[in-house]
Protein backbone atom coordinates (compact mmCIF):
# COMPACT_ATOMS: atom_id res chain seq x y z
CA UNK A 1 0.00 0.00 0.00
CA UNK A 2 2.82 2.41 0.80
CA UNK A 3 4.42 1.79 -2.61
CA UNK A 4 1.11 2.58 -4.33
CA UNK A 5 0.71 5.85 -2.41
CA UNK A 6 4.30 6.79 -3.17
CA UNK A 7 3.81 6.06 -6.86
CA UNK A 8 0.57 8.08 -6.99
CA UNK A 9 2.25 10.94 -5.18
CA UNK A 10 5.16 10.81 -7.63
CA UNK A 11 2.77 10.91 -10.60
CA UNK A 12 0.92 13.98 -9.39
CA UNK A 13 4.11 15.66 -8.16
CA UNK A 14 5.61 15.19 -11.61
CA UNK A 15 2.56 16.70 -13.31
CA UNK A 16 2.55 19.69 -10.94
CA UNK A 17 6.26 20.29 -11.39
CA UNK A 18 5.98 20.04 -15.16
CA UNK A 19 3.02 22.37 -15.38
CA UNK A 20 4.59 24.94 -13.06
CA UNK A 21 8.26 24.92 -13.86
CA UNK A 22 9.12 23.67 -17.33
CA UNK A 23 9.86 26.89 -19.14
CA UNK A 24 10.44 26.45 -22.81
CA UNK A 25 9.31 30.00 -23.58
CA UNK A 26 7.44 32.69 -21.71
CA UNK A 27 4.29 33.86 -23.44
CA UNK A 28 2.42 37.01 -22.44
CA UNK A 29 -0.01 37.32 -25.35
CA UNK A 30 -1.40 35.13 -28.10
CA UNK A 31 0.47 31.87 -27.50
CA UNK A 32 0.36 29.18 -30.14
CA UNK A 33 1.45 25.56 -30.09
CA UNK A 34 4.37 26.47 -32.32
CA UNK A 35 5.61 29.08 -29.85
CA UNK A 36 6.39 26.55 -27.11
CA UNK A 37 9.50 25.50 -28.99
CA UNK A 38 11.11 26.91 -32.06
CA UNK A 39 9.88 25.25 -35.24
CA UNK A 40 13.09 23.23 -35.56
CA UNK A 41 12.76 21.92 -31.97
CA UNK A 42 9.02 21.24 -31.96
CA UNK A 43 8.47 17.50 -31.86
CA UNK A 44 4.68 17.47 -32.14
CA UNK A 45 1.75 18.86 -34.09
CA UNK A 46 -1.57 19.66 -32.45
CA UNK A 47 -4.74 21.21 -33.85
CA UNK A 48 -6.51 23.44 -31.35
CA UNK A 49 -10.27 23.03 -31.88
CA UNK A 50 -12.26 25.84 -33.51
CA UNK A 51 -13.49 28.52 -31.14
CA UNK A 52 -10.70 28.08 -28.58
CA UNK A 53 -8.78 31.33 -28.29
CA UNK A 54 -5.25 31.74 -26.98
CA UNK A 55 -4.88 33.45 -23.61
CA UNK A 56 -1.83 34.72 -21.80
CA UNK A 57 -0.61 32.84 -18.73
CA UNK A 58 1.58 33.96 -15.88
CA UNK A 59 3.62 30.76 -16.06
CA UNK A 60 6.54 30.51 -18.47
CA UNK A 61 6.35 27.61 -20.91
CA UNK A 62 2.62 27.01 -20.40
CA UNK A 63 0.14 27.79 -23.13
CA UNK A 64 -3.60 28.14 -22.65
CA UNK A 65 -6.65 28.25 -24.90
CA UNK A 66 -10.22 28.92 -23.74
CA UNK A 67 -13.71 28.63 -25.16
CA UNK A 68 -16.44 29.60 -22.73
CA UNK A 69 -15.89 27.26 -19.73
CA UNK A 70 -13.53 24.87 -21.54
CA UNK A 71 -9.76 25.19 -21.31
CA UNK A 72 -6.77 23.51 -22.93
CA UNK A 73 -3.32 23.79 -21.35
CA UNK A 74 -0.05 22.68 -22.91
CA UNK A 75 3.37 22.44 -21.26
CA UNK A 76 6.61 21.19 -22.78
CA UNK A 77 9.91 20.54 -21.07
CA UNK A 78 13.02 18.44 -20.99
CA UNK A 79 12.58 14.79 -20.02
CA UNK A 80 13.32 14.23 -16.34
CA UNK A 81 14.47 10.67 -16.84
CA UNK A 82 17.44 8.93 -18.40
CA UNK A 83 15.11 6.03 -19.12
CA UNK A 84 11.95 7.41 -20.81
CA UNK A 85 10.39 3.94 -21.22
CA UNK A 86 10.73 3.09 -17.52
CA UNK A 87 9.46 6.54 -16.57
CA UNK A 88 6.44 6.24 -18.91
CA UNK A 89 5.62 2.75 -17.62
CA UNK A 90 5.83 3.89 -13.98
CA UNK A 91 3.44 6.78 -14.65
CA UNK A 92 1.07 4.46 -16.57
CA UNK A 93 0.99 1.91 -13.75
CA UNK A 94 0.36 4.62 -11.14
CA UNK A 95 -2.48 6.08 -13.20
CA UNK A 96 -4.06 2.64 -13.76
CA UNK A 97 -4.14 2.05 -10.00
CA UNK A 98 -5.57 5.48 -9.23
CA UNK A 99 -9.34 5.33 -8.72
CA UNK A 100 -9.60 9.00 -9.75
CA UNK A 101 -9.50 7.97 -13.42
CA UNK A 102 -12.31 6.29 -15.33
CA UNK A 103 -10.00 5.43 -18.22
CA UNK A 104 -6.25 5.20 -18.72
CA UNK A 105 -5.27 4.55 -22.30
CA UNK A 106 -1.92 4.30 -24.07
CA UNK A 107 -1.99 6.32 -27.30
CA UNK A 108 0.10 4.83 -30.08
CA UNK A 109 1.76 7.75 -31.79
CA UNK A 110 4.23 7.47 -34.63
CA UNK A 111 7.59 8.01 -32.94
CA UNK A 112 6.40 7.46 -29.38
CA UNK A 113 3.58 6.84 -26.96
CA UNK A 114 1.15 9.03 -25.11
CA UNK A 115 -0.83 8.33 -21.98
CA UNK A 116 -4.42 9.59 -21.87
CA UNK A 117 -5.95 9.74 -18.39
CA UNK A 118 -9.65 10.57 -18.19
CA UNK A 119 -10.87 11.68 -14.78
CA UNK A 120 -14.16 10.45 -13.39
CA UNK A 121 -16.86 13.07 -13.10
CA UNK A 122 -16.85 14.60 -9.61
CA UNK A 123 -20.05 14.58 -7.54
CA UNK A 124 -20.09 18.39 -7.48
CA UNK A 125 -21.06 19.68 -10.96
CA UNK A 126 -19.18 22.92 -10.29
CA UNK A 127 -15.83 21.17 -9.83
CA UNK A 128 -13.34 20.78 -12.64
CA UNK A 129 -13.02 17.59 -14.63
CA UNK A 130 -10.03 16.89 -16.89
CA UNK A 131 -8.47 14.66 -19.45
CA UNK A 132 -4.67 14.66 -19.39
CA UNK A 133 -2.15 13.46 -21.93
CA UNK A 134 1.49 12.76 -21.11
CA UNK A 135 3.94 12.23 -23.96
CA UNK A 136 7.62 11.40 -23.51
CA UNK A 137 9.54 11.52 -26.79
CA UNK A 138 12.74 12.94 -28.26
CA UNK A 139 14.13 13.70 -24.76
CA UNK A 140 11.14 16.00 -24.17
CA UNK A 141 7.96 15.74 -22.15
CA UNK A 142 4.60 17.14 -23.21
CA UNK A 143 1.53 17.48 -21.02
CA UNK A 144 -1.87 18.45 -22.39
CA UNK A 145 -4.76 19.19 -20.07
CA UNK A 146 -8.37 19.45 -21.28
CA UNK A 147 -10.59 20.91 -18.55
CA UNK A 148 -14.13 22.14 -17.93
CA UNK A 149 -16.55 22.03 -15.04
CA UNK A 150 -18.24 18.67 -14.61
CA UNK A 151 -21.54 20.33 -15.54
CA UNK A 152 -20.18 21.54 -18.90
CA UNK A 153 -17.60 18.84 -19.62
CA UNK A 154 -19.74 16.63 -21.88
CA UNK A 155 -20.41 19.55 -24.23
CA UNK A 156 -16.63 19.89 -24.77
CA UNK A 157 -15.92 16.20 -25.38
CA UNK A 158 -16.16 16.45 -29.21
CA UNK A 159 -13.65 19.33 -29.27
CA UNK A 160 -11.33 17.59 -26.81
CA UNK A 161 -11.50 14.35 -28.83
CA UNK A 162 -10.67 16.31 -31.99
CA UNK A 163 -7.53 17.71 -30.34
CA UNK A 164 -6.51 14.28 -28.99
CA UNK A 165 -6.88 12.71 -32.45
CA UNK A 166 -4.85 15.51 -34.04
CA UNK A 167 -1.79 14.99 -31.81
CA UNK A 168 1.11 13.78 -33.94
CA UNK A 169 4.79 13.40 -33.15
CA UNK A 170 7.35 14.57 -35.64
CA UNK A 171 10.55 12.73 -36.46
CA UNK A 172 13.60 14.29 -34.82
CA UNK A 173 15.58 16.48 -37.21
Amino acid sequence: MRKLNLTNTAFFLFAAILLCSFAAAEQKTGPSASSVLSESERFFDLKIPDGFNAEATDEPGILKWRKDGGEIYLAVGESMSDSPEKFFDAIRKAAEKNNRFEEVKVLRLKGGRGLLCKEKAPDDPGRARSWRILVVAHKKTLILDFTATAKEFNSFIPAFEEAVKSLKLKSPS
